[in-house]
């Protein structure tokens, strides 16, 4: 029996003489011998694929996922990591850190003593440099994996500092379930960033790496607890703190409070992403997000069921995104997974302030100049307003102050539907190649597609005397910028939208005079589908949308009603108001006015309403005013029954009509449309 336990004896010392032949001179042979032809992987310190992150402006979280690699990991710089983590984890895990090269030999000779004498293995002698360099090549644990970590180690220490290494191990080191980092630890179990972390927290941390799974503090919380107090006598032990340091940690009481993971402001976190795969650090602003959020929750309450509301707030000056809401209910499993900010939606007659400017800047208009409101035909098409009035001459301001659709279509005409769609695009719109085929004149009353963010981008130009400059999402993003228009332009256009000469609706009992100042524009798509308003206060530009998903429309949904009132209340937040003075605009000098309009088809055609147009009658009738683009004696006929002249007004209840009028040479017009 003697016999085989000194041969035990004999068999285990010299494996442990062995492992500190091995530990010791190997590494400093292979080192001198092999660091040419086996160069360190550095390239491969970057252990782990960082967990996507997403923070607004002031480094709060937005948005935090999983990585690839199905792992919570988030690097940080050294000087974002708690001084206190960095004590500790020296003191447990390697504390003549600072003195090695790689391999500590004076704990491979304590660890041989210690495992000699005791018969097993009681201790170890990995360095933090060498259990990074098990992390990027994790074997067994055999004398072969030790010779290959030393050697790794040894050129690790020549390659980077022991800063740089700290930094290292602190970012990867496992810390329980799939949890890389101390960063990712630190927000996991205590809800904090690792530069918060007192020194209780931090020891806690600091002793997991050396078992992650056993000391788990979601499965075995009194074990990581029993850890923790080892490390923080060992931090006391090495003088990393001071004796009353260590009684009031261990006194500490360490409650696992879990960081909520919910998003803020979901949808520009996932655009974010979708333009950088990782993250970074965004232009949101947090305060200025959850106001319009507020405002936002508040105000959907008001509209009709299953509405949706989108909204955009651009810094002016930064051209920045500062808040974004792509729905009103994000928690919608259907609708709230949809960005209605970058949705691609019909504006209405939100484009119109453009040509308008675009005709000032050619000194081919000013806000004096006469426009006529009469019926016009183009190739066949007889547009006509949203009212189904006609205002007959009047100033372009006016007619831009009313969103009339002739006078507006009648200028862009003018200008050319191609010099139109530059300006546009120019102004950050992004259209089809062949939108100008599709659409033509069209586009001018809402026969395009734009998203809300292009849309309040532009308006932004406005408020920037004339400069476009893309709008970014990430603090560090290139700005493309191009002058559009003079300063002098946007003046006269702010002044014809600002809130100082119209009331906007929302804000019916303010006076003028006490009124914020804000410049804005209204518009509505075909069949009420889409309810527009966009505007600026020269420091911020915002825009709002209402309306469904779906694209089924509600008699509801007319920009100034739906949208307007909601763009008045987030220009009157405190947050967001401006208390800007409009000053003196420049006269605008017309060299060249725009001819008055003429029908460009001389045939006989009804204006209003237009065929296969769809009308609603609510409370039992509608009310319609037949119109012709002819004056003159015309005879109307309703369902091949005549109307006489006082009857022109109709009321009526749903149904199927059609409508005759013919004049005097015996031409003839046949609409067709439907009362619902």
């Amino acid at each position: 029996m003697m016999t085989i336990s000194v041969k035990k004896y004999k068999k285990r010392f010299i494996r442990l003489c062995i492992l500190a032949a091995v530990m010791y001179v190997v590494p400093v042979l292979l080192n001198a011998l092999a660091s040419c032809i086996w160069p360190f992987p550095d390239e491969r310190l970057e252990l782990f694929e960082a967990s996507p992150r997403v923070t607004d402006c002031s480094g709060s979280d937005l948005m935090v996922l999983v990585s690839e690699q199905q792992q919570w990991c988030m690097p940080v710089e050294y000087d974002q990591i708690c001084n206190y983590v960095i004590d500790a984890t020296i003191a447990v895990e390697d504390s003549r850190f600072y003195d090695h090269c790689g391999v500590d030999f004076t704990a491979v000779i304590r660890a041989v003593w210690q495992n000699v004498t005791h018969m097993r293995v009681v201790s170890g002698a990995s360095t933090l440099t060498m259990q990074i360099c098990r992390m990027i090549d994790d074997r067994p644990r055999t004398l072969k994996s030790k010779a290959i970590e030393s050697f790794r180690a040894r050129q690790l220490e020549k390659i980077r500092d022991k800063r740089a290494i700290l930094t290292t191990y602190l970012n990867y080191a496992p810390y329980g379930g799939n949890i890389r980092g101390v960063e990712a630890a630190s927000l996991m179990y205590f809800s904090k960033r690792a530069s918060e972390l007192s020194i209780a927290e931090s020891a806690f941390l600091a002793g997991l790496p050396q078992a992650p799974a056993a000391y788990n503090p979601y499965k075995h919380l009194s074990r990581a607890i029993e850890r923790q107090q080892f490390v923080l006598l060992r931090m006391y032990e090495c003088n990393r703190i001071d004796r009353e340091q260590y009684e009031t940690a261990l006194a500490e009481k360490i409650e696992i409070n879990p960081i909520e993971r919910k998003m803020t402001a979901p949808h520009a976190a996932w655009l974010a992403l979708r333009q950088k795969k990782h993250g970074g650090k965004t232009t949101i602003n947090n305060s200025i997000q959850s106001q319009v959020e507020e405002i936002c929750g508040r105000y959907q309450d008001e509209l009709p069921g299953e509405s949706e509301v989108a909204i955009v707030v651009i810094d002016i000056e930064k051209s920045a995104v500062v808040a974004m809401v792509g729905s009103g209910d994000v928690d919608d499993p259907k609708d709230g997974q949809v960005n209605g900010a970058v949705a691609r939606r019909s504006p209405g007659s939100t484009l119109k302030p453009f040509i308008y400017a675009m005709a000032f800047e050619q000194n081919r208009l000013s806000p004096e100049s006469m426009l006529y409101d009469v019926p016009i035909s183009i190739a066949g098409w007889t547009p006509s307003n949203f009212d189904k009035k006609f205002y007959g001459e009047l100033p372009a301001s006016e007619a831009l102050r009313k969103s009339l659709n002739i006078p507006a279509i009648w200028v862009a005409k003018c200008m050319g539907a191609g010099n139109c769609y530059e300006l546009l695009r120019n102004l950050g719109i992004q259209f089809s190649s062949d939108i100008e085929q599709r659409s033509g004149l069209s586009f001018i009353v809402g026969g395009c597609e734009v998203s809300l963010l292009e849309l309040t981008n532009a308006y932004a130009v406005f408020g920037r005397g004339g400069v476009y400059s893309s709008c970014c999402l990430y603090e560090d993003q290139q700005r493309v910028t191009r002058k559009i228009f003079a300063q002098g332009v946007c003046d006269n256009i702010n002044e014809i939208l600002s809130s100082k000469s119209r009331v906007p609706g929302g804000l019916a009992n303010v006076e003028l005079d006490n009124m914020p100042w804000f410049t804005w524009k209204t518009g509505t798509s075909s069949s009420r589908r889409d309810a527009w308003s966009i505007g600026h206060n020269k420091k911020y530009a915002i825009g709002v949308w209402v309306g469904k998903f779906s694209g089924s429309g509600r008699y509801e949904y007319v920009g100034a009603k739906a949208a307007e009132p909601l763009l008045s209340r987030l220009f009157n937040n405190p947050v967001l108001c401006n208390n800007v003075k409009q000053g003196k605009t420049e006269t605008i000098r017309v060299v060249k006015a725009l001819p008055v309009p003429v029908s460009l088809d001389s045939e006989l055609h009804i204006v209003s309403p237009e065929n296969g147009e769809n009308f609603i009658a609510y409370d039992g009738k509608v009310e319609i005013v037949p119109k012709a683009n002819q004056d003159g004696k015309l005879h109307w006929l309703l369902n091949d029954e005549y109307l006489a002249m006082g009857e022109r007004a109709l009321l009526l209840v749903a149904g199927q009509y059609s409508l005759k009028c013919v004049n005097d040479s015996g031409e003839v017009a046949v609409v067709s449309f439907e009362v619902k």
